[in-house]
């Protein structure tokens, strides 16, 4: 396959680099004045988006064109060829509201200036003395802020700011390390102590707020005015934007911290694109985020190429924010499907599991989840080997899946939280009801998954943590039923928390059973 010449690529990229930065900063204009009072400035606007819609049409069809005849660039564009083209939509912008509460400070007395100004902007502020401690309040309180001192000793106060943005219990939770030195809280959220602190407190606290379940995307171009137009629309259109000007700063932010997507410029001062995404293939951190190649070169031979070297996408500039918008989504979404679905059975994930139940929540309409786990299944691989065992977590994944295909409804939903352990999210009345056809359909066909000798006589041998000879009932199936009512549970964690308990309980009867919990119910 060839390559374009560099230095037909070189123009292309001179020529559509402006381009891009128009475009963009006509979308943003649309985007923030297009609905304005003022008839002119609606005019104008529009006139704006007609003519630079024209100008990219035209620059497309001309870079489709070039070719190099000795020390020239040479275009031949038919006539007849150019088309007009249409506007582009503009994107709404997300709304943040923040509503600051309790603010936990840990760490001693190089935090009384930050006391007194979070007590002063009217925050409970509580105070502890070391890193578990201040988790441990987080989880109990919930509170609106935390802050790592960078001179507690019992835990690294970055990890323990990682912990806190990690944990289900505290995650919601806007947390940060406070230090006199700007480096120290590395990649994590940072409060410089010898920089005003409100304002500080109140970024971080819009941030969290902002960024809080938004795809976060590396935007990595030389051009400034690109990096500036393209990543407001971005953000825009609800996205956290990092940028970056050059590979070896692309390359350093892309395997320090998480990015959802890393969308790249072709031509780099210090390199291109191409061998930023061979580096991040390379890497065990980056090998699977999704890769965007942006690119004023729109020859067929580079698109191949690179997504034969393995970009997730290509895309042509300059292109419209709503078209950018909606291939970053789709990416996302093919993303999180890829890396949620469970190789063993393709269901759904823990990563979904969650957003299902929270969606849930949200809705504030009562429904169940049903915790499906099967009974002896470690001694069972114990004895016949995981590839056995592998056939048993997909047979049971096929009994499910058809159960909840056939008596079930369209908005049940069933996934695999990984192991034997299985989730359905429906309502109450179908939990029971699916999930007593699931212990018939079992225990129906699950010993056949024994040696005859086995399954004739009902157990087979085992040896416990000491290493004595036991038997082990053949496998069966518990089924572990959660009602929601939703002003009992904030969060699907909660929920799971719940699930637990009545497991352990459903766990102490014997052979396959059902259990619903009576104490949330309703």
């Amino acid at each position: 396959m060839n390559k374009a010449p560099s230095e037909v690529e070189k123009f292309i990229h001179q020529l559509a680099s402006p381009l891009t930065a128009l475009q963009s900063a006509v979308d943003l204009l649309a985007h923030h004045y297009g609905q304005s009072d003022d008839q002119r400035l609606r005019n104008l606007i529009g006139s704006l988006q007609r003519s630079t819609a024209r100008l990219r049409q035209f620059s497309q069809l001309l870079t489709g064109r070039l070719q190099m005849e000795g020390d020239m660039i040479v275009a031949r564009v038919p006539i007849e060829a150019y088309q007009p083209a249409m506007p582009a939509q503009s994107v709404s912008a997300p709304v943040i509201s923040i509503g600051p509460e309790l603010a936990v400070l840990v760490g001693g007395a190089m935090l009384d200036g930050l006391a007194q100004t979070l007590a002063e902007a009217g925050l409970d502020v509580q105070r502890v003395t070391t890193g578990a401690a201040g988790l441990d309040l987080a989880r109990r309180r919930r509170p609106r802020l935390l802050v790592i001192a960078e001179e507690i000793t019992d835990i690294d106060p970055p990890t323990c700011v990682q912990i806190a943005r990690t944990d289900p219990e505290t995650r919601e939770v806007a947390a940060a390390v406070a230090s006199h030195h700007p480096l120290v809280g590395g990649t994590v959220p940072l409060l410089d102590l010898s920089q005003p602190l409100l304002n500080q407190v109140q970024r971080l606290l819009t941030a969290h707020q902002y960024e809080r379940g938004m795809p976060r995307i590396l935007l990595v171009d030389d051009e400034a005015e690109i990096r500036v137009a393209l990543g407001q629309q971005l953000t825009d259109a609800g996205f956290v934007v990092v940028t970056a000007a050059d590979s070896a700063t692309a390359v350093q932010l892309a395997t320090t911290q998480h990015f959802d997507l890393v969308m790249l410029d072709r031509l780099l001062p210090d390199g291109d694109g191409l061998q930023i995404l061979h580096t991040l293939r390379a890497t065990p951190a980056t090998r699977l985020a999704p890769v965007v190649l942006l690119s004023a070169v729109s020859a067929l031979d580079e698109k191949v190429r690179s997504l034969q070297l393995g970009a997730d996408d290509y895309i042509v500039k300059p292109c419209s924010a709503a078209e950018l918008a909606a291939r970053i989504r789709s990416i996302l979404r093919r993303s999180e499907r890829d890396s949620s679905v469970n190789p063993l059975s393709r269901l759904p994930g823990n990563i979904v599991i969650e957003r299902v139940i929270h969606e849930r929540l949200v809705q504030q309409q009562p429904f169940a989840v049903a915790y499906i786990a099967l009974d002896h299944f470690k001694e069972y691989n114990d004895h016949y080997g995981f590839f056995k065992g592998d056939a048993v977590i997909v047979h049971t994944a096929r009994l499910l899946a058809d159960i909840v295909h056939w008596y079930g409804e369209a908005d049940d939903f069933l996934g695999h939280l990984g192991g034997d352990d299985f989730v359905l999210v429906t309502t109450l009345e179908r939990a029971q009801r699916l999930g007593q056809e699931m212990i018939k359909r079992f225990d129906a066909t699950i010993p056949y998954f024994y040696a005859a000798e086995d399954r004739e006589r009902g157990y087979i041998f085992g040896h416990d943590r000491q290493g004595r000879p036991y038997r082990c009932a053949l496998l069966s199936v518990s089924i572990a039923v959660v009602p929601v009512a939703p002003s009992h549970y904030r969060q699907p964690y909660e929920i799971a928390q719940r699930a637990v308990i009545v497991k352990r309980q459903s766990k102490t009867m014997t052979g396959s059973c059902l259990l619903v919990d009576q104490s949330e119910r309703g």
